[in-house]
């Protein structure tokens, strides 16, 4: 978030209300989406995204593991975040490690989400050998330059990686005591992970009495509150959460929310799995 004065934010807010932002764009225009994948060697899935200035970078890492006594059949799935000094002034001291925490909560919501409702990750299809073995999937990102709206780029950023990711192929088989034995040859198959269900996160904030999508550095001090809609490529809502301070008029909370099921969110799949070579499943 920059820091702007007075002036500059009554400037911004009345170039909003007449669908002309700072840098062009129209109230409901994201800004251009840059991939490059697979730029961690040892990683087993990685995509670094560029949304205008802002600049993520997210690696995934899946590894063998033992599942959780309360949840014997799933696998699991951790997100860290973290915020590098230099990509806002913000970031330094505790600021950067407080927000990454917050990133982290938020994106692993969206990633785990739930799977019955079309949301998410299924963490049952982790499960290699129920009460023993599965897979446990570490989602680790980095925030090189916040140039605004840095929950979305890390969400869109997530699901490229999940998508990008390959493991070793796992044979199960019994052991003379009937015991389950897990071998890891050494050939890279597809990925255990199916991302059909997940979601991407779509911001819409309101700058004056306008829903805006896509808030630069500069914009971001303008906003009373934002909602943080998170879309599946069946272009169906699966969760929303509301930050800010400030109230929502509710005209606009149903604007904002009609206009990111309907566009911007099955747009941005369709954009990313176009990018994968995955099917999108929206037209």
């Amino acid at each position: 978030m920059a820091d702007i004065s007075v002036g500059e934010k009554v400037y911004l807010v009345q170039g909003t209300e007449q669908d002309f932002r700072i840098d062009g764009r129209s109230r409901k225009q994201y800004r251009p989406l840059e991939f490059e994948p697979n730029i961690i060697a040892q990683a087993d899935g990685s995509a670094r995204l560029h949304l205008g200035a802002t600049d993520v970078l997210v690696g995934v890492k899946v590894e063998l593991g033992a599942p959780d006594s309360s949840t014997p059949s799933q696998g699991h799935l951790q997100v860290s975040v973290e915020c590098s000094s230099c990509a806002s002034p913000e970031f330094k001291g505790r600021g950067g490690e407080d927000w990454g925490i917050e990133l982290a909560q938020a994106l692993e919501a969206s990633l785990v989400g739930s799977p019955a409702a079309g949301a998410g990750l299924d963490l049952k299809a982790l499960c290699l050998v129920p009460g023993k073995t599965c897979w446990i999937v570490y989602v680790d990102a980095l925030v090189l330059n916040d140039g605004g709206n840095v929950l979305d780029a890390l969400s869109i950023a997530s699901r490229a990686a999940l998508g990008l990711t390959r493991v070793y192929k796992v044979e199960v088989s019994m052991n003379d005591e009937d015991e389950p034995e897990i071998e890891l040859t050494g050939e890279r198959v597809g990925s255990p992970l199916d991302i059909s269900n997940v979601p991407v996160i779509v911001s819409v904030s309101q700058v004056g009495n306008q829903s805006v999508v896509d808030l630069c550095a500069e914009e971001e001090p303008c906003a009373g509150a934002s909602l943080r809609v998170a879309v599946n490529s069946q272009a169906r809502i699966v969760g929303i959460t509301k930050a800010g301070s400030s109230g929502l008029d509710p005209a606009l909370l149903q604007v904002g929310a009609e206009a990111q099921d309907a566009c911007f969110g099955p747009d941005i799949l369709w954009r990313c799995s176009a990018y994968l070579l995955l099917p999108a499943g929206v037209p």
